[in-house]
């Protein structure tokens, strides 16, 4: 067998974008592929099972007829300056000509695009209040934008959060909902210009939008109105007013009656799980007790881009959550069922005129898509975009365990090196998740994969904190660095006792959450004799300021607002501890990482490198916290490259 290696990142192809034409007869989605020659990803539209259209770097498309595509593109210089500038350029795409031809320009980034006939689309986008020139002024967008040119040197910063992950500043716009009518040309926005809403879905049987709408602040919160817009009688009615009560994820109906799907934060936090009320004439009512997770949750590093997981068809609302090891697909038409459940992960889910289709990560494989089978837990695949790229190699099984310890149990893997003989002593990778409410399965890893086929035995579980275990489990506010750290070790000491590890070669890392724990490790134990630490946090006082999240996640998580109680914060902080550090620690972090921003790296290594201890700090520039799993190419094999390396370095035998 051939062995997995960093490079071949680059022949995994992804999937994102599934979707159904409006009579469901059909499908389509984008399949990307890293490009390392230009450091990008090359996107393909397929329609059906069949190779549509190259996109190049595109990932957009938007179906406006059974038979014909609306993509955002550009051909030529003149069209990409016309990007750069707001501006969208449309493509149609005719299944049955085969064609592909300029459309029309519209004035405003387009984030989604709905046709609902041929005299109405409704935009998505996202403008400040001095932006709107761009579509209702076109003949002076261009001095407009020379304007915002000329103020290229500073930031003008009157919100919170003032930047978003990504490097970009959110420069007070906010989410527009535009109805365009693409004969006229005319532009109508449905809100006030200083309310941000975004549209949830639009129901072609009720003829209805479903947005959450909010009056813009200049400190944003989770708590939106609702509201329901009818496209053909132009009626906007707002549904339920939101006085501060529900953080709300969905809204919809049934039947014609009304449910949210929220959560009121109150028990648990803003990590809270989400159940479903009754909304009736603007009061909502809980009507479920859900308490599980209502998104797909489980960790990999072979995605880019998303696919849709909420569906109502035939007046029932489908959702995909996570539960114990694996995502699961609920129905809910007023009661609550769990339907199908398939070991892995369904990335997204759509249902057809005749079957059920859906991207999945299943049998420790890359995606594919697949026709699922909501009787008995099956699939079947149909297509075969990545068996190419893992033929003939080595691909380690993970080893499930379950860890019980009176009421608490903890899941947790293993992944040996091939032909792993109990004899030997081999080195150890420990790999923590971020989130924290987040959770590893039998998902593929690349980078896991890659460190089994060089020779490690790599150990995952999911400690407290996690997701896919109720509400108890995953609340660890306040308790940052205790419950979470135990259950680590123990599964740490489970691992030592059961598999041929030498304890004087292990090492530790993880990102996000995994980087604030692989922090904590290091500076409370000196086990691990190598850790690498990712887009961590070090300091619960200077993330609150500087994170786009900060000021709500930080009290949240920690149970203590700077302001009021410094020390509890100080405590948690990894920073406080780090003249304990002994372990050898590389430092993996960007630059436009404002989820957690670099600033937190700066600061720990500063200290580790002051004291003596072996460090590195690989600052990548122009990425951000999604690094890992949709950084360039180029930066995500160098990461690997270095983790990889310094392992090698500390823990290999000499």
């Amino acid at each position: 067998m051939q062995k997995i290696k960093i490079n071949d990142l680059i022949d995994y192809q992804f999937i994102s974008l599934l979707s159904a034409n409006p009579s469901k007869t059909n499908h389509a989605y984008v399949l990307s592929k890293p490009n390392i020659g230009e450091n990008n990803y090359q996107s393909t539209l397929y329609v059906g099972t069949h190779k549509a259209l190259d996109l190049e770097t595109s990932k957009s498309y938007f179906w406006e007829t059974d038979t014909s595509l609306l993509i955002p593109f550009a051909k030529n210089e003149d069209e990409k300056q016309a990007q750069k500038e707001m501006k969208t350029i449309l493509y149609r795409y005719d299944l049955n000509l085969k064609s592909f031809e300029y459309l029309t320009t519209l004035y405003v980034p387009v984030y989604n695009l709905i046709v609902v006939n041929e005299e109405t689309w409704i935009i998505q986008t996202s403008l400040s209040e001095k932006e709107h020139v761009l579509y209702e002024d076109p003949a002076n967008r261009d001095d407009y934008l020379k304007q915002v040119k000329d103020q290229d040197l500073y930031e003008i910063i009157e919100t919170i959060p003032f930047y978003s992950d990504g490097g970009t500043f959110t420069r007070s716009q906010k989410g527009q909902i535009l109805s365009y009518n693409p004969k006229t040309k005319v532009y109508t926005n449905l809100f006030d210009k200083d309310i941000s809403a975004r549209v949830l879905s639009y129901n072609k049987h009720t003829k209805k939008l479903y947005i959450l709408a909010k009056e813009f602040t200049q400190v944003l919160d989770f708590y939106s109105d609702a509201y329901t817009y009818h496209v053909e009688t132009q009626e906007l009615k707002k549904v339920y007013e939101n006085d501060n009560a529900l953080a709300i994820g969905d809204f919809f109906e049934l039947n014609e009656t009304t449910y949210l799907f929220a959560s009121d934060n109150k028990k648990y936090g803003i990590n809270q799980n989400s159940d479903f009320y009754l909304l009736k004439e603007g009061v909502a009512t809980r009507h479920t007790d859900f308490g599980r997770s209502s998104y797909n949750s489980t960790g990999s590093d072979v995605r880019l881009g998303g696919n849709v997981s909420t569906h109502i068809i035939a007046d029932k609302y489908y959702f995909v959550g996570t539960y114990q090891d694996r995502t699961v697909l609920y129905q809910f038409d007023g009661t609550l069922t769990e339907i199908y459940a398939p070991k892995g992960s369904i990335d997204g889910i759509l249902f057809l005129e005749d079957t059920v289709l859906g991207v999945g990560l299943f049998d420790n494989k890359l995606q594919e898509l697949y026709h699922f089978n909501l009787e008995d837990d099956s699939y079947t695949q149909i297509t075969n975009h990545n068996t190419d790229a893992l033929k003939d190699k080595y691909v380690a099984k993970p080893i499930y365990h379950n860890i019980v310890d009176g009421e608490d149990q903890m899941d947790g893997w293993v992944l040996l090196p091939e032909n792993y003989d109990q004899e030997k002593k081999y080195p150890a990778i420990l790999d923590i998740h971020g989130g924290p409410k987040t959770i590893y399965n039998e998902n593929f890893f690349h980078e896991m994969q890659v460190w089994a086929n060089a020779g490690y035995i790599v150990f995952f579980c999911n400690p407290r904190g996690g997701d896919g275990y109720g509400d108890d489990f995953a609340d660890i506010r306040g308790l940052y660095g205790s419950i979470d750290y135990q259950d680590i070790m123990d599964f740490t000491d489970f691992v030592l006792k059961n598999y041929a590890i030498d304890e004087n070669r292990m090492g530790v890392t993880g990102g996000s959450y995994g980087g604030f724990m692989t922090n904590w490790i290091v500076s409370h134990t000196d086990r691990f004799k190598a850790a690498a630490t990712q887009r961590s946090i070090s300091n619960w006082i200077s993330f609150y300021g500087t994170s786009d999240i900060g000021y709500y996640f930080g009290p949240d998580q920690t149970d203590a607002d700077p302001l009021d109680d410094f020390e509890k914060a100080w405590e948690h902080s990894p920073l406080k501890h780090a003249r304990n550090i002994k372990t050898p620690l590389l430092f993996i972090h960007s630059d436009q990482d404002y989820r957690c921003p670099i600033e937190q790296a700066m600061q720990l290594y500063t200290v580790v490198k002051k004291q003596g201890v072996d460090t590195r700090f690989v600052w990548f520039k122009n990425e951000n916290h999604n690094l890992s799993r949709g950084g360039k190419p180029k930066s995500r094999i160098k990461r690997l490259e270095e983790i990889t390396q310094w392992m090698d370095l500390y823990l290999n035998e000499k």
